[in-house]
Parts: C-alpha cells; structure tokens; sequence
C-alpha cells in the first residue's frame, strides 16, 4: 500500500469511528453558565464545570459564584439519576470565598439539573431543587452579615434559594486540573461527597432490606445506572429487593426525591451481600439534607465458585439454555447498543407485561424479544396500558425492547411495569434507533 492510499484509509477510520460515536464527547461534561439579574441589582455569573465522568455516572464538578466585590468557587459532586438527570450533592466544598463567607446556604441548590436544549438547539441544565422550607441544619441569616456586605449576603442567598437558574453550555471542555479525579474517591477528597468507602463482598447476590419509615419520602435506588427501584414511597412496607451485581466495582446510589412531609429525607435501607451488610441512612449527620448516598461495591469474579446458574451467577451466558437463539445475534435491531434496566429473580414461570405511554400518545411502536425469539413486533405503545403474558425458560431470560420508530416526540418513551403474582415493578423505557433497553428475569424454577 502506498502512502497516499494508508493516508486515505486512516483518514476513513477517523471517520468511521467518529461517526459511531467512539470520539463523541460526553454530553454533560464542558462549561455551563449564566448571568443573572433583577430588579436593577447587581448581575449575579454562576458557571458549572463538569469533569469527565466515572463509569459515566459519578461527575466531579466546580461549582462558581461572582457578585460585587464577591466571588468564590467549590467543589462537588453530580451523580446521574437518568439519561437527563444529574442530582447535586449536598456538599460544595469551598476553594475560594471572597471576601466573606456564605456558609450552608449552598444547601438551597439541593436537587438535580435536568438535561434539555431550547428552541435553537443549544444544550442546557435547569436546577430542580428539592422543595423544603428547613433541612435540618443551621443556614446563616443575612441579617448578621457586616452593613458593607449585607446587601451582597441578602442578594446571593435568595438567588441561591428562589430564582430560576437555567445553565448554557458554553464549553465542552471538561474540567480538568490536579484534584478533580480525588472528588469521586473518599479516600482522597478534600470533603465527604455522599460516596461511601468501597466495599468488597463475595457474592454476586444482594439484597435491599427496607427499614419502616414515618415519613413519605420519595426515594430511587440505582444500581450501575440502571434503577432497581424507581420513586417509591418509603413509608410504605416492601419485600425485600433481590439483585444481582456485575463483576468488578458496581454502583448503588441511593437519591431522596424528595424530603416527604417532615424535611429533610429520613429513609434508609439495609443492603445485604450474605456475610457482608452495609446500612445507606439519609438519618446520619453527614447525610442529612443530602440528595443522594453513594456506594461502590467491588466484587470479583471467582470462575470456581460460579458455575452456569448457580445462585452467584443467575444471569450468566450459557449457549445450551432452551431459549437461547443464536441466529437472532445477526439481527440488526438486536445489534444496537443496549441499556440494562434491572435484575429480576421470580419463581413465576408467566408473568405479566404492561405497558403504556404516560406522556402525549404520539404513535411510537416497540418489538420486544426474548432469549432471541420475537413475542411482538410493531407493538403500538397507547395511553392505556396494554397487557403481554410471557412464559419464561429456566433460569436465565433475556427480554429486549427494541424501537421501531421515534413516534412524533423523540425518544421512543414509555412505562413497562412487570406483574410477577403480587408484586410489581415499574421502569422507563427509552430507546431509539441506536439504543434498546433490556431487563434479565432469572426463573428459579427449583424454590
């Protein structure tokens, strides 16, 4: 090959690989601000960096504030709830404050900034604070500031607390300099973010165990991105959670949705890995007015304790099981990329499928295959919730959402909610041309 020709070819696979999105820059990290005024008062500049992601889910973040003589910056942490939800922690550690302090008023930016772009396309944040008139700790009045900062004070902690803040992205450089990668290691960062020290167990099982709560508190539990539970109140009783981890550092992340009648969050679960427990208690101090709790769980996988199905690999590969088709891998919707919502262990061999589009009805149609067999194919998504029995094979199923077209509002969105006998779970579908979503039910046809 000559050099002209190795040119071409390099070039092609620049193209190639920029065109699947290998190159393609994560849609949150980069610069985000915006200039803030009223009533003829002072402009207020706030600007959010956002680092590189870890594991496209934890995202280290500096936070900036400028108005008058004022100015400061601190560090935090974003932490994905969904594809276009990134909750806020707690804590925004100061780098700089100058020249005075503005304490826990920070406090008020409590809540997620939700992924969006406007009429010309441009991507922006909106900051949904969790609604509370107190959070359990001490906020400074703005009163007590000296009469030369008053003013300032009294301005920036009702910005903070009240006005819309609606960020731009301006960059999409991701922030970058010598400690941003410490935030999303406790060991190493300057403050507690919410993330708790790694864990390591020696099961794949886990376990979520719910405490009896007196207040409704709206909590979501994730594992790896995918929810296991999805806004539930937690004042109610629940059976335990059954789920299952991934080889490697899986993480649990445990967000408050909202702080229930008596602010702040009071909820708490109980996770159990067999000999190894750990209690995630929006209860303890360093929680308290928190948005989320984050646990990393490491486990490895050992090939001579896991054999095919057993209870430490329920969801294994296994080219013998009865369902599995091989010829469906050569399909080219089952080829797309696909998002795992959650683990489901039943002793049902039918189970029930519903689902329904609870936004605008607007013409989207999914397929949905299971262990390489297609059980519908151009499934009309309505308003009403329409009903599928699906009789599993033992052991492993693998069940594939697959989006025959975008409808007239993109993505393709709606609820599935599997009906197991008494118990049920609810997730978000949301796929596209390159994207289905998949949910892996375990039979365990011997209990």
């Amino acid at each position: 090959m000559n050099k002209k020709n190795r040119y071409i070819l390099i070039f092609l696979l620049l193209l190639f690989f920029y065109g699947t999105g290998l190159f393609a820059q994560d849609m949150y990290s980069g610069s985000w601000g915006m200039k803030y005024s009223e009533n003829n008062l002072p402009e207020i500049n706030i600007t959010l960096d956002i680092g590189l992601p870890e594991r496209n889910l934890l995202y280290p973040a500096k936070l900036s504030l400028q108005c008058n003589e004022f100015s400061s910056s601190y560090e935090l942490l974003l932490v994905k709830k969904s594809g276009r939800r990134l909750s806020v922690s707690k804590t925004k550690h100061p780098i700089t404050e100058i020249p005075f302090s503005i304490g826990t008023w920070t406090v008020y930016l409590n809540g997620d900034f939700e992924f969006s772009k406007d009429l010309k396309g441009n991507h922006q944040l909106k900051l949904n604070r969790v609604p509370a008139k107190k959070y359990g700790i001490e906020m400074p009045d703005p009163k007590s500031y000296p009469s030369t900062q008053k003013g300032t004070a009294s301005q920036l902690s009702s910005f903070l607390k009240e006005s819309e803040i609606t960020l731009k992205k301006v960059s999409a450089s991701a922030w970058n300099d010598n400690t941003v990668k410490n935030i999303v290691q406790p060991g190493l960062s300057s403050a507690y973010f919410g993330i708790i020290d790694t864990i390591e167990v020696a099961t794949k099982d886990g376990v979520i165990r719910f405490d009896n709560n007196k207040d409704n508190d709206i909590v979501t539990i994730t594992l790896n991105g995918s929810p296991i539970l999805d806004q539930i109140d937690s004042k109610k009783n629940r059976d335990p959670e059954d789920f299952i981890l991934d080889t490697g550092v899986n993480i649990i992340s445990f967000f408050s949705e909202d702080y229930g009648k008596t602010p702040p969050s009071s909820a708490s679960i109980n996770l159990d890995f067999g000999n190894q427990q750990k209690r995630l208690d929006f209860n303890n101090k360093e929680n308290i007015a928190a948005t989320f709790i984050v646990l990393k769980v490491l486990y490895r996988y050992d090939p001579e304790k896991e054999k095919n199905f057993d209870n430490n690999n329920k969801f294994s590969k296994n080219s013998n099981h009865p369902g599995f088709d091989k010829s469906y891998i050569s399909e080219t919707k089952l080829q797309r990329t696909s998002t795992k919502l959650g683990d489901i262990i039943t002793t049902s061999r039918d189970i029930t499928l519903a689902l329904w589009d609870d936004a605008v009805e607007d013409g989207d149609s999914i397929s949905i295959n299971i262990n390489g067999k297609w059980i519908a194919k151009g499934f009309p998504v309505k308003k009403k919730p329409q009903f599928l029995t699906v009789t599993l094979d033992p052991g492993p199923n693998n069940i594939v959402f697959v989006a025959d077209n975008l409808g007239s509002i993109i993505p393709n969105t709606s609820i599935l909610e599997i009906i197991d006998g008494n118990k049920r779970k609810a997730y978000n579908i949301e796929t596209d041309m390159n994207q289905n979503n998949q949910v892996k039910i375990f039979y365990d046809f011997q209990r």
